[in-house]
């Protein structure tokens, strides 16, 4: 029968060749591919960690070998501790060695990345090198998510994208809301919250109180109801949060992949989950949102089945929520009131957003005529000089050519068929890539200014 210490080093040695293993191939990886530097400090800290978890591994089994047999197996619970950390880690690494710079937009990934150091609250401690990292994994799954991991620093962020849309630019503008749960996550979590965060909860109390407490009397039903009424807080949250920053872009993108995904029929769209309310309310919030920032005023005219969607679903109000097939309407009631809080929590977050759509509606109509020249739009010629258009305005103004101008500009083209599906991709990415260039021109010429800046 095998002894105590034997069958501890034979568990030891299994996990030195696991973590061996990831580390050997995070580095093989890294010698083939480009990756972003979110994704290289997360495999720095893969390295860091495999080291450390080696030596201690080896350590432990030393260790083991001088106690006396009846006492080594309690060294075992040590090695539990490390297989636990790493059979996690090890749910990471593949998504992140396929996520190198050829299968990301990457310019997406660096306007996150700045954006999040602008968030009041997730500004860079000490200590955390660059600031907040976004760190994207390649998932099979047709969904994005926000991923927390709390073995890794907290300053990496991981946000899973389907391996299908990586490299897509307009798609993955939807990144956005997956950080929001980050950040909303991140206020929670913090010591000192704005007060409108002080007020969303106050909100959440009085809608479950006054809607929800005299019906729902059982400890596990209540703890069940006041986390939907959070969850669909978050959802709306996060697309305000996205939408803010990135304009009706992301309401755009969003459209595209809730229908891709089968979530815009007219037998779902307004009806919540216990995860999510229902397409029509987010639009509604959408809308609302645009309206005030001022970017409905510019695109709410458009020509366009994105356009009239919006309205559409926004004109709705009436919507269903249903538990074991019975209906809790008191829910969606209860819901409403927490809105406007919502509302009130992202504009207090998001102070630097708020003249995106007065450049967006300078800048769109010359943007635009570049895309429909085939020109990457980092430089605009405008009297005295040139112009830098802001990565926002690109993005919305790209999109609504996307929607609207790309017949134009197939039709520039003899051999081009607008409906034809191949030539349409084909343009498409051409648009995609051209705004993606132009952003990033935008970002070097930002980080070279910065550097002037700090005397660097």
């Amino acid at each position: 029968m095998p002894s105590s210490a034997d069958s501890l080093i034979h568990e030891a040695t299994s996990l030195y060749r696991l973590v061996d293993s990831i580390d050997r191939l995070v580095a093989e990886h890294e010698s083939i591919f480009a990756y972003t530097d979110a994704t290289q400090s997360f495999f720095e800290e893969i390295h860091t960690q495999a080291k450390a978890t080696k030596a201690k591994v080896s350590g432990i089994t030393e260790r083991a070998l001088r106690t006396p047999e009846e006492s080594a197996s309690r060294y075992l619970g040590e090695l539990i501790i490390q297989k636990g950390r790493w059979k996690t880690l090890h749910t990471y690494v593949k998504p992140a060695i396929d996520a190198h710079t050829l299968n990301l937009p990457g310019p997406v990934i660096e306007m996150a990345k700045k954006h999040l150091g602008g968030i009041p609250g997730l500004e860079k401690p000490t200590g955390e090198g660059s600031g907040r990292q976004v760190v994207v994994l390649l998932t099979p799954h047709l969904m994005y998510y926000q991923r927390p991991e709390s073995q890794l620093p907290a300053w990496l962020v991981f946000v899973e994208v389907p391996y299908s849309q990586g490299p897509g630019f307009f798609s993955n503008l939807t990144i956005y809301h997956e950080l929001g749960h980050y950040v909303f996550d991140s206020l929670a979590a913090a010591q000192e919250r704005g007060p409108a965060f002080a007020k969303l909860i106050g909100a959440q109390e009085r809608a479950f109180a006054e809607n929800l407490h005299q019906a729902i009397t059982t400890p596990s039903t209540r703890t069940w109801a006041k986390r939907v009424l959070d969850d669909w807080t978050k959802e709306i949250f996060c697309d305000l949060f996205a939408l803010r920053h990135l304009g009706p872009a992301y309401a755009f993108a969003l459209i595209d992949f809730l229908s891709l995904i089968g979530l815009m029929g007219e037998e779902t769209e307004a009806k919540f989950d216990a995860d999510h309310p229902a397409p029509a309310l987010r639009f509604r919030e959408q809308l609302r949102r645009m309206e005030e920032d001022g970017w409905w005023k510019i695109v709410g005219g458009f020509s366009s089945e994105h356009v009239s969607l919006v309205k559409k679903l926004a004109a709705k109000t009436q919507y269903s929520f249903e538990f074991q097939e019975k209906s809790v309407p008191r829910f969606v009631e209860a819901f409403r009131t927490i809105i406007p809080f919502i509302h009130e929590l992202v504009i207090e977050i998001t102070p630097h957003c708020g003249a995106a759509a007065e450049d967006f509606g300078r800048q769109r109509a010359n943007i635009e005529n570049c895309l429909l020249h085939g020109v990457v739009p980092s430089q605009l010629l405008v009297e005295g000089g040139a112009l830098s258009p802001t990565p926002v305005s690109m993005i919305n103004a790209a999109y609504c050519f996307y929607l609207t101008g790309l017949p134009r500009l197939i039709s520039r083209f003899e051999d081009q068929e607008d409906s034809n599906l191949k030539h349409r991709q084909n343009w498409v990415q051409r648009v995609e890539s051209w705004t993606m260039k132009g952003i990033e021109d935008f970002q070097l010429l930002d980080a070279s200014r910065e550097n002037t800046s700090s005397g660097n």
